[in-house]
């Protein structure tokens, strides 16, 4: 039973991995059409969410 947690934990890491990587990807392409002026705000908003995210869960 432990190694299917083990399992689950780590299929839901590497999930949430890629959901960043995604999202992190995504706000470098809204710099590249301009939609974001800066870095910052793109890494804030996403701080925000997965702070937020975190809490509430």
């Amino acid at each position: 039973m432990a190694v299917a947690l083990k399992e689950d934990y780590q299929k839901a890491l590497d999930e949430q991995k890629k959901e960043v990587r995604d999202l992190v990807l995504a706000g470098l392409e809204q710099i590249k059409e301009g939609k974001t002026k800066d870095f910052n705000t793109v890494c804030d908003r996403l701080e925000k969410k997965y702070r937020d995210e975190a809490i509430s869960n």
